[in-house]
């Protein structure tokens, strides 16, 4: 317990406030002690001095603006420095604070010099907070002093909401220092988050694409360098294979033209030896033949056959250039038929817009001389006006008198006509009767045949009505199966993209060891990295930085669902789960927000969370909770001065990853070694986003696919039974339509239709008979005032006779442009006319060539084939002489035809002489051709003189076995091409920086995976802490309250109160006071007396005491409201109940003083204040009843109890670290 932890010993004053001279209060109690004395000598003062060296930061507290004006009359009598030591006496080793145990006294100090000032703990110096937080953990927050209860005070404990009261309570159990770290860990959690997202954002954004460039140069790099250096060897494989196969290439032709040599060498003695033997019977021949006389006939016969050939060949040659021209002849006349043929059409369409037009003219014509009539019909009735006449409806000129007995003969006719139309009705009456008595008989199978096709109506209707709200469209199947197949593609290809990148974040996938039974994979929504897109690539490292960890927490739909995996103990790796029906949103104050933003403007200044935006909105809240309470700064000094602005403290991060905490730490300053998960995975956000929004396209429209299938397979059915309906239904309406029933309901239809219209006729007479009759009338009338309207009728016709002139002339200046379009398309008529007529002629004069061509024709094919006759006799004559000179004489027949023989047989082989040479020409150009692809290639291979003994043989670089020249061959184009196209732009240093990319990655997830699970333990120890904090206070609450009533029962007796829950679910919603007399409680506190209300705050004040006293309680003129009774029973209390508290007290009451051990009393001389000590003899204790010792026992147990949970809270914070976040 912390009961007496330990109390003040000695107060040192120097320059504060009144206290100009340096001033020692001495021997304080350590129980009960009172400072009284005049108004203004400087009593508060040493309150107000206590108060300095716990830590105050609100000075309003102390009665001052500013640290200058602590300092005694700063400014005025050259004093600029103002220093108060408080010594404390903690010699009780077992109650002394938490690491202070090895100190006999604890010496604070706190200077203020030239505005500035400085802290000292037991001689050194230190930060202000550490002092905070040693009273803190005795219960002693100076910042919300609830054990300091000065002027006024009293009220405001009254007037405390209930999360104030909560405050007191948390103050009483010792948790509202955790609970106060609590916050400031989350807070730095949170900014965390924003900074580990933004860090994140810069991986995905930044690194990634630039990793997957690199990786692309560096396989463009091995490529190129493969090329390089499988280029030499293909080189060398195919160069050899061109030498070894150009050698036997010349190899084989040598061989082959030493062959055709000598075939030519045999070729030509065999030739010579033939001309030699057939000149030598030539000569024998020629002598028989003198012998004979027989050679000068077959001479001649021989020339006229050779003559006879060349008439002939003529003849031909004539015939064929006859039959080309006849050819040609006929293809242009072919084309003149076209020609004449396209003309024509030309011409049809013409007449064809001539008759248009001329029909629209002789319209225009028709209307102008109707106008051109109706004008000079107005011009006769203005004549004839002028003349005394009148003018009827047609235009004639006529008399009153003649008018009036055309109207009476009018009269007469329609009467006759109204007769006939009467007998008509009447006989179509008499018919109608008879056809209706023969259809009621007919009717039965009429009807039949109706409710029939009436049922198959309404069946194919209900089936019309089926199709049409099936809404079935055949093309917009077609069209969103093929846009399924369209999104399946483009779905795959760029999931195996997503495969390849995150391939390289091998942790942001959840692993199993292995299946869970039954469990939806869906429940699993992912890793928060993949749920976020950053807004602005530049914040992907603030991002990263301040998730952290996070980013690879997954986000999972309930804690149930945790639980099942945790128990089915499936998953790889150690992996922390987001729930979302259990994560809370966490969000910064707006309040605070806009401060941040006013310090260093909007655009520098911004939340986390709205710097990332979430894929789906159920998964906001996780979002919230990971960057929710984290400010992103454009550079350090904006950062720094965000962070520790006194209306925000909160964690900022920088752009470049420095993260700054208000509990004064920096980190960050170098970049991960594998840089940032959300700078790359940024830089590939298209293609999740692409990826994502083609994921939802596909599954809308598979469901849409999957609807239209449905329906066309309803819609097939309906259509096959709709066309069976319609059969049967078109079979009964023929049947119908062809009964004796229909056909008479037809005829009477008929009739009825007759009746209507000759009565419609009728009465279009009857009202005809009327107004010719009043007609009748009014021609006699006007007869007698024709003198009166003639005036009248004389203008109308001017009028009338005006208006027509001028739409006569108007249609005639129409009549005139339209004639002028018909006279020219007439022209153009007329030249496709002759246009026609001359082609026609040219192509009949062409017929008429062609008809001569074909005489011609005739003729040279006569004179080719006279000639053809002539050859055949000649050569008959010459057979005959040769038969006869063959039968005359055998030999010289033998003789010639070896002669013959012979010579066929030269000529023959000086043909294959000839081909002989020219085979032997060409082999021996090849030869040389490959003699000299030879050189060049051992000119530009210096090493084949040496290596060409290897050529070709098995087991060497040159096996061409197996080595296929071929396929070298093409792959040393391939290979040239290769390094053309990437010689260019491959940088071997983004190789080299590629691989060192690769690893900085590849440690920052590592180091990711790491915070993950330190934020993870450190949550769950917060919540545990809440839940211990939560138990203390119901135990304090339960304690405070029989205190509470006990000593307000005491010190007005009749009286009772309690705190209670403000919410019966939560005991940290507040807690409320409810105060109450015999058995009825009141309903507010406005309703008692200043002075019990006052007794109500003290009572409170002391029940808080006795559960959890700090060391030091400072009173300040509490007893002000009170009168002496209550003062004096105050007095008595404090000494009796609280013997291991020391009370410092400032009252003017003796009451209240009388009962101190030491009396410290003020006094002001010359501006400045004097103390002096009264030492009061200790009053003996009284025996301790049994019900004291009863309710003491139970206080210690709810002590213990506390202390306990306390102690339970301070191992976890020392064991998990809270304060140590980092990056």
């Amino acid at each position: 317990l912390f009961c007496s932890v330990m109390h003040l010993k000695r107060i040192e004053l120097e320059g504060f406030k009144s206290y100009r001279q340096r001033t020692v209060l001495d021997n304080f109690n350590s129980n009960f002690n009172a400072i009284t004395g005049l108004n203004g000598s400087g009593k508060s003062n040493i309150l107000d001095a206590i108060c300095f060296v716990l830590g105050i930061t609100n000075l309003s507290h102390v009665r001052a603006a500013s640290l200058q004006d602590l300092v005694s009359d700063y400014g005025k009598t050259g004093i600029e420095r103002a220093a108060v030591s408080v010594v404390f006496d903690n010699s009780n080793r077992a109650r002394s604070p938490y690491g202070y145990e090895n100190f006999d006294e604890i010496v604070i100090s706190r200077v203020i010099v030239s505005g500035q000032q400085k802290c000292f703990l037991n001689g050194s110096i230190c930060p202000i907070s550490k002092i905070i937080d040693l009273f803190r953990s005795i219960h002693m927050n100076v910042n919300n002093p609830h054990f300091l209860i000065m002027q006024g005070r009293i009220t405001k404990v009254l007037n405390m909401k209930p999360l104030e009261l909560l405050s007191m309570m948390e103050e009483a159990t010792g948790t509202k220092m955790y609970e106060s770290k609590r916050q400031v860990a989350e807070h730095l959690i949170h900014s965390k988050e924003k900074k580990f997202k933004e860090n994140e954002r810069l991986l995905v954004d930044a690194v990634m694409p630039k990793i997957k460039k690199l990786n692309k140069q560096k396989d463009e790099y091995n490529q190129l360098k493969l090329a390089k250096s499988k280029l030499g060897m293909y080189e060398r494989l195919v160069a050899a294979y061109r030498y070894h196969e150009t050698k036997e290439n010349i190899s084989k032709l040598n061989t082959l033209k030493e062959s055709s040599m000598k075939s030519i060498d045999n070729e030509q003695k065999i030739m010579t030896c033939k001309k030699e033997k057939y000149t030598e019977i030539e000569v024998e021949l020629k002598a028989l033949k003198k012998k004979q006389g027989q050679s000068t006939a077959l001479t001649k016969l021989q020339e006229e056959l050779s003559n006879c050939n060349k008439d002939e060949c003529s003849a031909q040659s004539v015939y064929e250039s006859k039959v080309d021209a006849l050819k040609k002849l006929e293809e242009y006349l072919q084309s003149l038929s076209d020609h004449i043929a396209k003309t024509e059409k030309n011409k049809a369409d013409k007449n064809e817009i001539y008759t248009q037009r001329k029909q629209a003219v002789e319209e225009e014509e028709d209307e102008f001389q109707r106008l051109k009539d109706s004008a000079k019909q107005y011009q006769i009735m203005h004549d004839v006006l002028q003349n005394g006449m009148t003018v009827d409806t047609e235009g004639k000129a006529f008399t009153m008198a003649s008018c009036l007995t055309a109207a009476q003969e009018k009269l007469t006719n329609i009467e006759v006509e109204k007769n006939s139309l009467e007998m008509r009705i009447s006989e179509a009456k008499k018919k109608l009767g008879k056809k209706k008595e023969m259809q009621v008989a007919a009717i039965p199978e009429q009807k039949q045949l109706m409710s029939d096709l009436d049922k198959l109506e309404e069946e194919v209707q209900n089936l019309e009505s089926s199709i049409a709200a099936l809404q079935f469209d055949q093309h917009q199947l077609n069209e969103v199966n093929k846009s399924y197949q369209q999104l399946s593609d483009d779905c795959h290809s760029l999931e195996v993209k997503l495969r390849q990148l995150e391939s390289q974040f091998p942790s942001l996938e959840v692993r199993f060891s292995e299946q869970v039974p039954e469990f939806d994979r869906n429940k699993i929504k992912g890793r928060v990295a993949e749920l976020i897109r950053i807004k602005n690539p530049r914040m992907a490292v603030a991002l990263d930085v301040t998730a952290g960890g996070k980013l690879y927490s997954v986000v999972i739909d309930s804690s149930e669902t945790v639980r099942m995996l945790n128990d089915a103990k499936c998953l790889k790796q150690r992996t922390t789960f987001l729930p979302l029906d259990a994560v809370e949103s966490k969000i910064l104050n707006r309040d605070v927000i806009r401060r941040a933003k006013s310090l260093v403007g909007d655009e520098n200044c911004n939340l986390a969370v709205d710097l990332v935006e979430c894929v789906n909105p159920e998964f906001q809240k996780a979002i919230d909770h990971v960057f929710g309470t984290t400010l992103v700064c454009t550079n350090s000094e904006m950062a720094k001065t965000v962070c520790f602005d006194k209306g925000v403290r909160a964690r900022t991060v920088t752009l470049d990853g420095d993260v700054f905490s208000p509990l004064g730490t920096l980190t960050g300053g170098s970049k991960p070694s594998g840089g940032y998960l959300l700078e790359m995975r940024v830089k590939n956000q298209s293609i999740h986003d692409e990826f994502r929004g083609k994921k939802n396209q596909l599954e809308k429209t598979l469901k849409t696919l999957q609807e239209l299938r449905a329906i066309a397979q309803r819609h097939s059915a309906l259509e096959g039974e709709l066309q069976m309906q319609m059969m049967k239904k078109n079979n009964v309406a023929e049947r119908l339509q062809s009964c004796q029933a229909t056909q008479l309901e037809k005829e009477c239809a008929s009739l009825k239709t007759e009746i209507d219209e000759v009565n419609c006729r009728l009465n279009s007479v009857n009202e005809n008979y009327d107004a010719t009759k009043r007609q009748c009338n009014e021609i006699s009338a006007a007869w007698q005032n024709s003198k009166v309207n003639k005036e009248a009728e004389l203008s109308k016709a001017k009028k009338a006779l005006k208006e027509a002139t001028k739409k006569m002339s108007h249609m005639e200046e129409i009549v005139t442009r339209h004639q002028e379009e018909l006279s020219r398309l007439e022209n153009d008529i007329e030249v496709l006319t002759n246009d026609i007529e001359n082609a026609k002629q040219e192509k009949l004069r062409k017929e008429l060539e062609k008809e001569e061509l074909q005489t011609a024709v005739k003729d040279s094919k006569f004179i080719l084939e006279g000639r053809v006759n002539a050859t055949k006799a000649i050569e008959e004559q010459l057979r005959g002489i040769r038969e006869k000179l063959k039968s005359e004489n055998k030999d010289a027949e033998d003789m010639q035809n070896e002669v013959e023989q012979l010579q066929q047989e030269c000529r023959e082989s000086e043909l294959r002489l000839k081909q002989m040479q020219q085979d032997l020409n060409e082999q021996q150009m090849t030869i040389e051709k490959y003699e000299n692809d030879l050189t060049n290639l051992c000119n530009s291979n210096p090493w084949i003189e040496k290596e060409k003994q290897s050529f070709g043989v098995a087991g060497t670089e040159f096996d061409f076995e197996a080595n296929n020249p071929s396929d070298a061959a093409k792959r040393l184009v391939d290979a040239h091409e290769t390094i053309k196209r990437l010689q260019g732009h491959v940088d071997k240093r983004n190789v080299e920086k590629c691989d060192v990319y690769q690893k900085e990655v590849t440690d920052l997830i590592r180091k990711r995976k790491v915070v993950y699970k330190d934020r993870q333990h450190l949550e769950d120890v917060m919540n545990l802490m809440q839940e211990k904090k939560r138990e203390a206070v119901a135990v304090a609450l339960e304690q405070v309250n029989e205190d509470f009533g006990q000593i307000f029962s005491m010190l007005l007796p009749g009286a009772k109160a309690k705190l209670v829950q403000v919410s019966e679910e939560d005991i940290l919603a507040g807690l409320e006071v409810k105060v109450g007399f015999g058995d009825a409680w009141k309903e507010s506190l406005t309703e008692l007396s200043g002075g019990q209300r006052s007794l109500i705050a003290l009572s409170l004040i002391f029940a808080m005491l006795l559960f959890k006293p700090a060391p030091i309680y400072i009173l300040d003129e509490v007893d002000a409201a009170l009168d002496v009774m209550h003062t004096q029973n105050i007095g008595k209390m404090i000494s009796e109940k609280f013997k291991t508290s020391q009370f410092i007290v400032v009252s003017l009451k003796d009451g209240m003083f009388s009962n101190a051990n030491v009396l410290f009393r003020t006094e002001l001389r010359n501006g400045q204040s004097k103390v002096h000590r009264i030492a009061k003899q200790t009053p003996t204790l009284e025996a301790v009843s049994g019900s004291d010792v009863t309710y003491e026992q139970r206080r210690k147990k709810a002590q213990s109890r506390v202390q306990v949970l306390r102690d339970d809270c301070n191992r976890l914070t020392d064991n998990c670290e809270v304060l140590r976040i980092t990056d």
